[in-house]
Parts: C-alpha cells; structure tokens; sequence
C-alpha cells in the first residue's frame, strides 16, 4: 500500500512539473496596440576581421527580426555597427524578450549584439 501511494504520488509531482515547464517555455504572443512602434538600437561586434560589421548588424538583424511577428518598418545600420530598427505594432514583453536574447546570443558565428536602447511610442 505504501508503496503505491509513493508511486501515484511520484506520478502527480512529474505531472504537476511537466506542466509548469511547458507554461514557462511556451511562446506567448503579446497584446500590443494598433498603430504603435517601438524603435530598438543595438551595437554589433564581429571578430572576423574580413566581414564589414555593417554587413554583420544587417544579417544578425534580419535572423532575429524573424523571432518576432512585428513588422520592419525601417532599418537604419551606420558605420561602426550600430543599427536602429523600427518595429510596428510595438513590440510586448515576451516579444522584446525574444528579440533582445537573439540580438545577444552567438546568434551568427562570431557576430554578438548588445541592445542599446528600446524607445516604445504610442499609437498616434
């Protein structure tokens, strides 16, 4: 009898886990209002030494702009690797979340960014 309570609860633990896992790893889609844009700046820094870094920020944003549902409405890279991209509708928590882990993780071999700033502006 002892041990098949151990067992059942063994069993409801795993349960209770697997599901408290599957809600903190799903991607959830954000709320945001019509008409608002957030604008997002990042510093790009390559270790290759033959690829331009401007090149290097266009391709690290065109992987990770894919992360998000928002549409690009402007992309701007100046020398140096610095970008500023404009996303509409703004972008919600988990959205900026996801975007901003891509931008800093090793995303693309030897090419790593660094969010600046996050300006949210509000529907118009």
């Amino acid at each position: 009898m002892r041990r098949a309570l151990m067992v059942v609860l063994l069993v409801a633990l795993t349960a209770v886990a697997i599901d408290v896992l599957g809600d903190r790893t799903q991607n959830r889609p954000d709320w945001t209002p019509p008409g608002s844009r957030t604008v997002l700046t990042f510093d790009v820094d390559t270790r290759r030494a033959e690829q331009p870094v401007g090149e290097a920020a266009r391709a690290l944003w065109q992987v990770c702009g894919l992360t998000v549902p928002n549409q690009l409405v402007a992309l701007e890279i100046r020398a140096g690797g610095t970008g500023t991209g404009t996303l509409t509708p703004a972008l919600g928590p988990h959205e900026l979340e996801r975007i901003t882990g891509c931008l800093q993780d090793a995303t693309i071999d030897r090419v790593r960014g660094d969010v600046l700033s996050v300006v949210d502006e509000p529907a118009a």
